[in-house]
C-alpha cells in the first residue's frame, strides 16, 4: 500500500526537510500520513484549480514545489486564497505535500533542472550552504569502540564527500561514579571507576543526526552514555543554491537571449546592460536567487540567470555581468518533471501526473 508517507519518505531521502531554510514550510502540509494513495498530481504551486483538477484526474496527494502554508492560519473561513485551498482540500479529501527549499539545495534539484533546459554543463554549486555539518564526540570503553563504530557507520556518521566511515579517536581513562539507583554495566554503586576509553570523533551530516543519535543509543553499552554535539560552519559542496557551468560553445548575445527565451518560452527578458559581445560561463539559480549575485560574479560568470529581481539591484551587476530575470514560475518550470519523475523511479507502477493546469500568476504581454 502506498500512503501519504511513503512517497514523503522516498521524497525526503532525496531532498532531506534537514535541508530546507529556516523560513521554510515543506513536507506533508494537509492530510492523513497513512492515507492509502490512489494517484500523485505533480504541479509547481497549490491552487484551488489544481485540487480539483487531482480529484477530477483520480489523484488524492498533490505534491508541489511551493507551500501553500507559509505561516500560521487562525481561522478558515475561505477568507484568502491560501484558506480557500486548504479547505478544499480537506472537503475533497486531497492531501498536500512540498518540496521547497530541500529541493532547491540539492545536487541534481531545482537549478540543476533548469541548467538542463538550458544547456548549461554544471560545474558545482554556486553557493554551498554552511551549517548542516556536525562533530559527535562520544567516549566509549576500549573493548566496544569497534561496535560502536560499525554501529555508527551504519547510520551515516563519517561520510565526508566521496569517503566514508571516516572518524578520529584518541585513548585516555574516563572515570565515573554510579550514584544511588544507577544501573552501571561496570563499576560498583557508590565507588569510583577508571576505565581505559577512546574519545571517538565522527562527522555527522544534519539529515543523519537523527539516526546516529538512535545508532550510539543503542550500541553503547553504557547506561548513559557520554556524548557531545558540535555544530561546524563548514560549507557543503554537495548541498547549495544554484549551478555555476558553462555552455558547450560560446553564443554571441543575441543567439543566446533568443536560445533562453525559446528554452523557457518566454516573450520577455529583463537584463541589466551588455558587458560582453559573446558569452559562455552561466551562473544561474531558479526562483528568488538576486542575494547570489556576489557569488556569480566571484565565479566569473558571463550571465546570471534568476528571477524577481527589483530595480535597484541591477545596478549591482555593473560592468561585472549580465544579471537576467527571466520570471519565477519560467525558472522553476522543470520542477514539475523533476518532482514527477523521481516519484514515477520509486514507484514504477503508480500513476504519477503532471498538471495541465498554469499557474503562473503574472502575464507578460
Amino acid at each position: 500500500m502506498i500512503t501519504c508517507q511513503s512517497i514523503g519518505d522516498a521524497l525526503e531521502s532525496w531532498a532531506p526537510l534537514a535541508f530546507q531554510a529556516e523560513y521554510d514550510n515543506s513536507g506533508l502540509l494537509v492530510g492523513d500520513p497513512t492515507k492509502e494513495l490512489t494517484g500523485v498530481l505533480v504541479a509547481l504551486d497549490v491552487t484551488e484549480e489544481v485540487i480539483r483538477e487531482a480529484k477530477t484526474r483520480g489523484c488524492n496527494l498533490v505534491v508541489t514545489h511551493h507551500p501553500i502554508l507559509f505561516k500560521g492560519i487562525k481561522r478558515l473561513t475561505g477568507r484568502t486564497e491560501v484558506e480557500r485551498c486548504v479547505m478544499l482540500a480537506m472537503e475533497l479529501g486531497v492531501a498536500l505535500y512540498a518540496a521547497h527549499t530541500n529541493l532547491d539545495s540539492i545536487e541534481g534539484g531545482v537549478s540543476h533542472a533548469l541548467a538542463g533546459a538550458l544547456g548549461v554543463q554544471p560545474e558545482r554549486i554556486l553557493a554551498p550552504r554552511a551549517a548542516l555539518l556536525y562533530t559527535l564526540n562520544v567516549h566509549t570503553p576500549v573493548e566496544a569502540a569497534d561496535q560502536v563504530s560499525e554501529a555508527l557507520f551504519a547510520a551515516g556518521a563519517g561520510r565526508i564527500g566521496a569517503y566514508d566511515e571516516c572518524h578520529f579517536s584518541v585513548p585516555g581513562t574516563g572515570t565515573f561514579r554510579p550514584l544511588e539507583g544507577a544501573q552501571p554495566s561496570e563499576g560498583v554503586v557508590g565507588e569510583r571507576s577508571a576505565v581505559p576509553e577512546v574519545q571517538q570523533s565522527f562527522v555527522v551530516s544534519k539529515e543523519c543526526r537523527g539516526a546516529v543519535q538512535r545508532a550510539l543509543e543503542e550500541a553503547h553499552p553504557y547506561e548513559v552514555v557520554a556524548h557531545s554535539w558540535i555544530s561546524l560552519e563548514n560549507e557543503r559542496s554537495d548541498v547549495g543554491y544554484g549551478v555555476i557551468g558553462q555552455m558547450a560553445q560560446p553564443m554571441p548575445w543575441d543567439h543566446f537571449v533568443a536560445h533562453v527565451k525559446g528554452a523557457l518560452g518566454v516573450k520577455a527578458i529583463r537584463h541589466s546592460p551588455l558587458v560582453k559581445a559573446t558569452v559562455q560561463r552561466i551562473a544561474l539559480c531558479g526562483g528568488a536567487g538576486v542575494d547570489l549575485l556576489p557569488r556569480a560574479i566571484a565565479a566569473k560568470a558571463d550571465v546570471y540567470i534568476t528571477a524577481d529581481i527589483t530595480y535597484h539591484r541591477y545596478f549591482e551587476a555593473k560592468n561585472a555581468l549580465v544579471m537576467m530575470d527571466v520570471g519565477h514560475w519560467e525558472s522553476e518550470q522543470y520542477t514539475i518533471e523533476l518532482l514527477a519523475d523521481y516519484i514515477r523511479r520509486k514507484f514504477p507502477n503508480f500513476a504519477v501526473l503532471t498538471t495541465t493546469s498554469s499557474t503562473n500568476p503574472m502575464i507578460t504581454v
